[in-house]
């Protein structure tokens, strides 16, 4: 469980820095927004 985690965690981080690099964080900042409007919909 804790390697399907890492892996997880490594996949992620390697799409963000992608995302940086070729499209300046556009994608990154829109799901980060995203995950900021569900988390104020369920009151956290």
């Amino acid at each position: 469980m804790l390697k399907g985690f890492a892996i997880a965690i490594i996949a992620l981080s390697s799409a963000s820095q992608v995302d940086q690099y070729f499209t300046n964080g556009r994608y990154t900042d829109a799901v980060m927004a995203m995950l900021r409007q569900m988390r104020h919909s369920f009151g956290i």
